[in-house]
């Protein structure tokens, strides 16, 4: 089993309106980081996404289910 870290891959891609792809969980942070202004980075389904980011990148879990449900409340995400 690999370990743990932040070049872990999310359980499936993510592929969002814009283009951009999220396949791993650096991918994700630097989205989070990076893309989203400070005041969606607050919102709760995006500090509850952060939170299972950094666990799955210090102990492994998934998060994947989580970072859609947070692009999907902002119409960033639309699944497939």
């Amino acid at each position: 089993m690999s370990k743990p870290g932040w070049q872990s891959k999310l359980s499936r891609p993510i592929s969002l309106k814009t283009g951009t792809k999220l396949e791993t969980l650096a991918d994700a942070r630097a989205f989070i980081l990076d893309m989203l202004p400070e005041s969606d980075q607050d919102r709760s389904s995006w500090q509850h996404a952060t939170e299972l980011l950094i666990e799955a990148a210090e102990r492994g879990g998934a998060t994947t289910e989580q970072i859609e449900r947070a692009l999907f409340l902002q119409g960033m995400w639309i699944p497939k």
